[in-house]
């Protein structure tokens, strides 16, 4: 693959956004820390293409707060991966950066672009109308294959008081 990657200024935006649209770590983890709060996975719609793609759109939400600190549309490959890894994403809801851990799968992760967004009505459910996002697409590799394409929203209001600037 050869990459043109689109980034965006991000000095102007809160340090935990910075943070979040930078590491190539567990993003729930970070977030946990962040929100000072236990996360957890909430899954809007999975489906499964005659390719074996997994489509997949799910919340990161506070457990106790009900916010979506993070809204991520996947596209999982999978026959790239374990069968068991594959039947535990499907059938339980645990973040993909867990899953990872406890498989240990390796990882490199390719950023494609990073971009600002408004929710609209219809757009974005989970968010109000009007809700900038800030976001990210990033390739996950292992084995020097490809295994998902990811893409993460983050709503810019809920990052603006978790760590001073």
């Amino acid at each position: 693959f050869l990459y043109s990657v689109t980034m965006i200024e991000l000095r102007r935006y809160p340090l935990a956004l910075q943070l979040l649209m930078q590491t190539d770590g567990t993003v729930t983890e970070l977030i946990k820390l962040l929100a000072q709060e236990d996360i957890q996975v909430i899954k809007l719609s999975e489906t499964i293409n005659k390719i074996r793609v997994l489509n997949r759109h799910i919340f990161l939400q506070g457990k106790h707060t009900g916010q979506n600190w993070l809204h991520a549309e996947s596209k999982i490959y999978l026959d790239h991966l374990p069968d068991n890894f594959v039947k535990d994403l499907l059938e339980k809801s645990v973040p993909i950066g867990t899953l990872w851990a406890n498989y240990r799968i390796e990882t490199f992760k390719q950023p494609i672009k990073q971009f600002a967004e408004t929710c609209t009505e219809n757009k974005q459910p989970g968010f109000e109308c009007g809700t900038k996002l800030l976001g990210r697409t990033y390739h996950v590799f292992n084995k020097q294959q490809i295994i998902m394409e990811i893409t993460e929203k983050f709503p810019v209001k809920h990052y603006l008081q978790v760590l001073p600037s």
